[in-house]
């Protein structure tokens, strides 16, 4: 008997640090590779995706980007039109510019027309064109001081390689909240070459 609790616990042991730790892996979006430069930016070129997208009133990582998630995952849970629910992804998405909002990328093999309709107005499905982006990663707990050195330092490394920068910052989260090792977190914008 004493074998049997001692063989429980370690079960359970392992099921909370699988989660504490992220082992549980959530479908991301395939994207080819197309330059390493340094200081560990990529250069990425993703293919069109469907999301679900929201405002927000401001762009921080603060209480607008939680409502906007809960609102986003609503959606994805069933609130919607057919009560369907849907796989999540990874990353959530933040559009850190003027009109800020983030996005859910919707399950790979989903077409927007497939889609189920959203029953709240503040969420839209849109399909994103195929793009390329420059990339940086970093680790922990994201805050916005984070999103301004990363992005400073991303920004500074794409001009001096030759890229042109297009658009607002991307923060691009990976890890649910309960995730304590291995956190990733990328900030991003989309770039082209110069004529």
């Amino acid at each position: 008997m004493k074998l049997i609790f001692i063989g429980l616990l370690l079960v359970l042991a392992f099921l909370a640090g699988r989660r504490l730790l992220a082992f549980e892996k959530v479908p991301e979006p395939s994207f080819q590779r197309l330059a390493n430069l340094r200081g560990g930016v990529e250069i990425r070129e993703y293919p069109s995706l469907v999301v679900a997208k929201t405002g927000l009133s401001h762009n921080s990582l603060g209480g607008p980007a939680n409502e906007g998630f809960r609102r986003v995952a609503r959606y994805l849970f069933g609130g919607n039109d057919r009560s369907e629910s849907m796989a999540m992804t990874a990353p959530v998405v933040m559009d850190m510019g003027e009109k800020p909002s983030l996005s859910f990328y919707m399950p790979f093999d989903r077409r927007e027309a497939d889609l189920p309709s959203t029953s709240d107005r503040t969420i839209s499905l849109q399909t994103v064109p195929s793009r390329i982006l420059g990339v940086l990663r970093f680790g922990g707990y994201a805050k916005d001081k984070d999103l301004e050195r990363y992005s400073k330092r991303l920004r500074k490394i794409l001009e001096e390689e030759g890229w042109l920068v297009e658009g607002s910052l991307l923060y691009m989260g990976y890890n649910a909240p309960w995730t304590l090792v291995g956190r990733r977190n990328e900030v991003a914008y989309q770039v082209r070459r110069p004529r």
